[in-house]
């Protein structure tokens, strides 16, 4: 039975200018924490804030509304707490205590000033490690943009820029809801540039590396960009490519702009102004292309959470591994033995020469361990099959999308039949990391069973060679006869991947095999 466990539950919500976002999440041991809920509502609190400096009355009981309904939401999901920011919009007006007021008994509302905000979008974005090299980030809200330069963990700039998609929508006299002339497109760009001027000049003296977006506005941008070109890639986009688009997008009415394939059905009436942020800065910042990232404010203060209750670092591959176990309610137990093991026989198989995989392969065992039963949650049967499909699907961060696949791979194969080198799943992959992932494929289907009984029975086994032959030899507290049975059903496999039999003993067994002798390498 599945270890049980008490995580704790937590309620964000990022109450923008533009937008209200809710993400609750479920923090397992051992984890920066998994979403479990997402949700978000286009409030417009700013929309009327940059003509008349204050937050009209319905826009303030739509946001009342919206933020009690989410802080309730929370709390039927088990939240303990309610977290609850506010940025531009609420930090500008005359009139923000309204809302605070309004929200009393109901969440704490903190409205965090700039520098905070832009803190916070960077570790949501970067963790609190990274980057390893020297980034800028820009994120494109409704009222103001943040200018994060971040290294190894380290901010070394920080800058909220007053300016928005909201912001200059609504309060630079331009109508956005129709064709946009190239007259008043350009006055939108000088204003980017009063606002950034002394931003600007930091930056350029600063100097980056590399450059990531996020926000609603960048994902927008980056959606339009990805859907003109072939590769459909909607990480990243350029200036040559945001160029034209924003060209075409300004002729066009709001209606219009509906049609275009990657727009936000909510924001065809500021990515204009949106777009000429983006244009503007990434010109003058003297960046080509931009990484965008889904992640911001509400990822950071999720971090930040766990930060502030004395977690020092995080490994985002290991955090999601487990985060995605304990949803699928795994067996702890049963899927550490199996790492326990697995590892040991990785380590073990490569001093003898069995293979020569490093440790990137190594990392995608221990992961594919601790997930290779997590199909058990929907039904026993054809429970590898299972565990790929989630594992493939579950949008585990830190890895890419070999990786996922590799794993899903090594996982599906622990489990029944095992694949020959030529195994259609293994079709448009490279010969050698075909060969790895069965490799690791029979480390773990090994791993697996020697903790057949899963009682953690079998505290060890030790490999070593004799002749033609590995010997596995099973240290064990209870009687390892069962154990060794299924392990000699693996004997045909393991001779095919590795070119040695497998002979399986207890302890006080005897492979009854002489002098030994270096394999060939896994082919």
């Amino acid at each position: 039975m599945a270890e049980k466990t008490s995580p704790e539950t937590v309620g964000f919500i990022d109450v923008g200018t533009n937008s209200i976002h809710l993400l609750v999440v479920r923090f397992y041991p051992d984890t920066s924490g998994t979403a479990i809920y997402q949700d978000k509502e286009s409030v417009r609190l700013g929309r009327s804030l940059y003509g008349t400096g204050r937050i009209d009355r319905p826009s303030i009981d739509k946001t009342v509304l919206v933020i009690s309904r989410f802080a309730q939401i929370s709390r039927d999901l088990g939240a303990e707490r309610v977290v609850a920011f506010a940025t531009c919009a609420a930090r500008e007006a005359e009139n923000r205590q309204e809302i605070v007021d309004a929200l009393e008994g109901v969440v704490e509302l903190k409205v965090i000033p700039g520098p905070e905000e832009a803190r916070l979008i960077a570790l949501g974005v970067f963790g609190d490690r990274g980057p390893d090299e020297r980034t800028i980030e820009l994120d494109i809200g409704g009222g103001s943009t943040e200018v994060i330069i971040r290294e190894k963990g380290e901010d070394i700039f920080i800058d909220s820029l007053s300016m928005g998609a909201v912001r200059y929508a609504f309060g630079l006299d331009i109508d956005c809801s129709g064709p946009v002339s190239q007259g008043d497109y350009e006055y939108m760009l000088r204003s980017v540039d009063i606002s950034s001027y002394r931003a600007v000049s930091k930056v350029r003296s600063i100097g980056f590396k590399r450059a990531m977006g996020s926000s609603g506005t960048m994902l927008s941008l980056a959606e339009m960009c990805a859907a003109r070109r072939a590769d459909r890639d909607a990480s990243y986009f350029t200036l040559d490519e945001l160029h034209p688009l924003m060209q075409e997008l300004r002729q066009m009415t709001a209606k219009q702009r509906l049609a275009v394939p990657g727009m936000g059905k909510s924001r065809a009436d500021i990515i204009i102004p949106g777009g000429a942020i983006a244009e503007e800065l990434m010109f003058q910042f003297g960046i080509q292309r931009i990484e965008v990232s889904p992640n911001g404010l509400k990822q950071g203060m999720m971090l930040d959470h766990q930060l502030s209750r004395g977690f020092t670092s995080f490994s985002a591959r290991q955090s999601s591994v487990r985060s995605l176990a304990y949803r699928c309610q795994y067996d702890r137990r049963h899927a550490e033995n199996v790492e326990r093991n697995a590892l040991s026989l990785f380590d073990q198989s490569r001093e003898l020469g069995l293979h020569s995989l490093d440790a990137q392969w190594r990392s995608l065992l221990s992961c594919s361990a601790i997930l290779h039963d997590i199909g058990e949650l929907i039904s026993y049967q054809n429970h590898s099959v299972l565990s790929q499909v989630i594992i493939e699907k579950a949008d585990l961060q830190g890895f890419t999308y070999d990786e996922t696949r590799d794993m899903g791979l090594i996982v599906r194969f622990h489990h029944k039949k095992f694949p020959g080198p030529k195994d259609s799943r293994f079709d448009g992959m490279p010969k050698d990391e075909a060969a790895a992932v069965r490799v690791c494929a029979m480390l773990l289907k090994m791993a697996d069973v020697m903790d057949r009984h899963r009682n953690g029975a079998v505290r060890s086994g030790r490999l070593r060679v004799e002749k033609d032959t590995v010997v596995l030899e099973l240290s064990s507290d209870e009687d390892a006869s069962m154990e060794i049975w299924s392990l000699e059903k693996l004997r045909p496999d393991f001779r095919r991947l590795f070119g040695m039999d497998l002979v399986p003993v207890s302890r006080e067994g005897s492979a009854g095999v002489a002098a030994s002798r270096v394999p060939a390498k896994a082919r």
